[in-house]
């Protein structure tokens, strides 16, 4: 005999499988009538509710969040440790070498090592409409010369130079990007 307490652990199975299903296949009308089946059957209720495709586009959108969230507090956490040329961390960096680093940990994604092949990535986005995650280049938008990190609040994380290393610093008009890439979306 099924508890209540079962039927609600088999309730909440069910709704995690068909909220991950339809993040991964779309939200169409098979998938529905399997997620309605493996509903009814692991419960004997009489009735499903089933996520929308807009809460399905929430919890994707939610997850792009968490991930640009995580970019930026990885990219914070390594302001003060050093600029060594063609380094990529876990204790110096160069800018393309944090970038690439910082991507790797916490956005689970791989980006090449140069900042040339860095500005290829990803869909170029206004200066005035960034999120947390966008990187920032320097220099022409087809050959820049630097990128950092865009972490919020009108600030950057880059590795400057070799005196100066990884900083967090503002925008500004005197070291303004001339173009930003998002690469989490």
């Amino acid at each position: 005999m099924i508890s209540n307490y079962h039927l609600l652990e088999l309730k909440s199975f069910a709704y995690e499988l068909e909220k991950s299903l339809i993040l991964k296949h779309g939200h169409s009308k098979r998938l529905v009538k399997l997620i309605t089946f493996i509903a009814l059957f692991f419960t004997s209720t009489t009735s499903v509710t089933v996520v929308s495709a807009a809460t399905a586009n929430d919890v994707s959108a939610s997850s792009v969040t968490k991930k640009r969230t995580a970019v930026a507090k990885l990219a914070k956490k390594q302001v003060g440790k050093g600029y060594v040329y063609g380094a990529t961390g876990p204790y110096s960096f160069d800018c393309s070498g944090l970038v690439q680093y910082v991507y790797k940990k916490a956005g689970d994604k791989t980006l090449p090592r140069t900042t040339y092949s860095q500005v290829a990535q990803g869909k170029k986005v206004s200066l005035k409409k960034l999120k947390k995650g966008d990187l920032l280049f320097w220099g022409s938008s087809v050959a820049p010369y630097h990128v950092g990190i865009y972490v919020g609040d009108n600030q950057f994380v880059h590795a400057a130079t070799p005196s100066q290393g990884v900083l967090k610093q503002s925008i500004s008009a005197y070291f303004y990007p001339s173009a930003a890439k998002r690469i989490l979306d």
